[in-house]
């Protein structure tokens, strides 16, 4: 039985024995120094090539005659030896002349390794998804914030229709396209708004209260909400790029859950991996958190779902159904975002038994369950706690008159 163990620098074939030495290595083979890293990085990643190469390189029989260190669970006695003798054997075989290069060398190869890492974990497509949900946070932070100072800005002007337009995105494009207020006719208003409306805005903007502004001061209103309108189209963009993103990276979770649910998901928890790897409890209650505390330290009663309730599933059942549903989907999810990582299209038939699991609860409880009475819930705790105590008020000291017979 032969074990082939790996070092930072080289390999090394040892035959198994009780009284290991240097003399129990068969074959070795020492690494170029500016390979090392590559070698490393691609050991940790699972791929072992360069063992069937020296394999081929020392005519070893693939039959299970060599052990794998690096494939074992736990630690081989003549992998410790190795590991052992690592400094020994290095300057043996001329890979340094002394401790402090062989510190030197050792974290420059651990270095440019981290670096190979890092470049790894930057390319990986769930990176991408987390900062373009973090872009359209901020977007949409920006977008609020630019609306309402629009708003009253141009209110000075035309106030009335602030509370007819609701909409950030609509107000800014009138703000846009009309600016004055004699170019909101009803013939204009119709190429954004319902006849209704428009009728409606038209003539609030006949009659309007607001004050007269110079052609510089509504140039100025124009331009800003020229600005916004430029905010939302890059929005819009960011949000196809998002579900591009999303289908080529983790088309499981796009299909169950839609792509800005699922990359919310993503972004909550760090990455695809990361996301993977927790249960379908966990899934049901990320961004929850606070609830979810509050339960454990407090005693508040728990959160039924966190950013999943913004799937239309849950949102379309009756309330007192929504924890079940919730449960039976992050289930699915949990299985879905699995089979992502590891490379599995299974969204059609994971769709399809969520939507069967719904229809089950639905059929099950269609009315929510009645609250037991107040009594009913006494006598629980009195059955679970034994006979109620009588609680003794504690009152005023009384003190009688004297007896005339003493």
């Amino acid at each position: 039985m032969y074990y082939l163990i790996f070092t930072t620098y080289g390999a090394f074939l040892l035959e198994h024995s009780e009284d290991l030495s240097l003399e129990s290595i068969k074959h070795y083979k020492i690494f170029p120094e500016e390979e090392i890293p590559e070698i490393m990085y691609q050991l940790r990643r699972g791929n072992f090539q360069i063992v069937d190469k020296l394999k081929e390189e020392w005519n070893l029989r693939d039959d299970g005659e060599v052990i794998v260190e690096y494939l074992e669970e736990e630690p081989t006695p003549p992998g410790r030896f190795i590991r052992g003798h690592i400094y020994t054997l290095g300057k043996r075989y001329r890979v340094f002349n002394s401790y402090e290069e062989f510190i030197e060398k050792t974290n420059l190869w651990a270095t440019e390794l981290t670096k190979l890492l890092m470049k790894e974990a930057s390319e990986r497509k769930d990176k991408l998804i987390i900062q373009t949900v973090s872009a359209l946070d901020d977007l949409d932070e920006t977008l609020n914030l630019f609306s309402e100072r629009l708003r009253e800005w141009y209110s000075l002007y035309f106030p009335e229709m602030d509370k007819i337009i609701k909409k950030h995105e609509l107000y800014a494009r009138l703000v846009s396209q009309c600016l004055k207020r004699e170019n909101f006719t009803r013939t204009r208003l119709k190429e954004f708004l319902p006849s209704k409306t428009a009728k409606i805005l038209s003539k609030a903007a006949k009659n309007s209260m607001g004050a007269e502004l110079s052609e510089r001061d509504l140039s100025i209103i124009k331009e800003f909400a020229d600005e916004i309108l430029s905010l939302y189209n890059l929005r819009n963009k960011l949000l196809e790029y998002l579900e591009e993103l999303m289908e080529e990276t983790a088309p499981n979770l796009t299909k169950l859950a839609g792509p800005s649910l699922g990359a919310r998901l993503i972004s909550l928890t760090g990455g695809l991996e990361r996301l993977s790897k927790l249960p379908a409890s966990t899934i049901q209650v990320i961004g929850a958190e606070k609830a979810l505390f509050a339960h454990l330290r407090l005693g508040a009663d728990p959160p039924k779902h966190g950013v999943i309730f913004q799937h239309p599933l849950i949102q379309g059942s009756p309330w007192w159904i929504r924890g079940k549903v919730a449960r039976a989907l992050a289930c699915k999810l949990a299985i879905g975002i699995r089979a992502d990582v590891f490379g599995n299209y299974i969204a059609d038939e994971l769709l399809e038994a969520l939507n069967k699991r719904v229809e089950e609860i639905k059929r099950k409880y269609p009315e929510p369950r009645k609250k037991p009475s107040r009594k009913r819930m006494e006598k629980s705790k009195r059955k679970k706690g034994g006979k109620k105590k009588k609680k003794v008020k504690k009152g005023k000291k009384i003190i009688g008159k004297t007896s005339s017979k003493w």
